[in-house]
C-alpha cells in the first residue's frame, strides 16, 4: 500500500511539473477573430513583445482593445499602404492590414501589427512614423534571428522586411537609411516634425 501511495504521489508531482511548463496563450478575441491575425499575435506573445501586446489589448490612447482585420486598402483609398491605423466612429482604434498579406508568413504580419501599434498615439508626426518603422524592423530582426528560414519567402511583405532589415543592419542597427526612406516618401510629406 505504501508503494502505491508513493507511485501516485510521484506521478501527480510529474504531472504538475509538466503542466507548469505549458505556456498558456492569451485570449485575443477582443482584437480579432481571424486565425492568421491571432497566430501573428501569438508569435508576438511567444517573442515576449509585451509593449506591443499591451497597446493592442487596451493600454493605448483609447483604453480599449484595438481591432485588427484584413481589408482591401486600395478600396479605402490606401492602395500604397501595407497597413493603417484608424479611429472608428465610436472612438475605437482599428488596424487594417492589406488583404494581400493574408497568406504572408504570420511573423511578417506580426511586424505590421507591431508597426501599427505605435500609431495609437496618433500624433501624425515624423518621429511617430520613425518609431513605428523602428518597431517593425526590430521585430523582424528578432523573428529572423530566432528563425532565419523566415527570410526565404516569395511574399512581397517578407521581401520588404528583408530590405528594411538589410538597411538597418548595414547602418549598425541604426535607422539612418530607413529615416531617409521615410523622409523621401510622398505619403509622409505632410507629417509635422516635433
Amino acid at each position: 500500500m505504501k508503494f502505491m501511495r508513493r507511485v501516485v504521489v510521484l506521478f501527480s508531482a510529474l504531472i504538475l511539473l509538466s503542466l507548469s511548463n505549458i505556456a498558456l496563450a492569451s485570449d485575443f478575441t477582443a482584437n480579432t477573430k481571424q486565425p492568421v491575425l491571432t497566430a501573428a499575435l501569438n508569435r508576438l506573445e511567444a517573442m515576449n513583445n509585451k509593449k506591443v501586446l499591451n497597446v493592442i489589448q487596451g493600454q493605448n490612447s483609447t483604453n480599449k482593445p484595438i481591432k485588427i482585420m484584413f481589408r482591401n486598402l486600395a478600396a479605402l483609398g490606401y492602395g500604397t499602404c501595407e497597413a493603417v491605423t484608424a479611429k472608428t466612429a465610436d472612438g475605437r482604434l482599428v488596424i487594417l492590414i492589406s488583404a494581400d498579406y493574408k497568406t504572408a508568413p504570420v511573423e511578417a504580419v506580426a511586424c505590421l501589427i507591431a508597426h501599427e501599434s505605435v500609431h495609437h498615439e496618433n500624433t501624425k508626426t515624423y518621429e511617430e512614423e520613425v518609431r513605428a518603422w523602428t518597431t517593425e524592423v526590430q521585430t523582424w530582426v528578432s523573428f529572423t534571428q530566432n528563425n532565419p528560414s523566415l527570410k526565404v519567402s516569395d511574399s512581397k511583405l517578407v521581401k520588404r522586411l528583408n530590405y528594411l532589415s538589410k538597411l538597418y543592419t548595414k547602418d549598425g542597427n541604426q535607422m539612418t537609411s530607413i529615416e531617409n526612406l521615410i523622409a523621401n516618401n510622398p505619403a509622409y510629406s505632410s507629417l509635422k516634425r516635433s
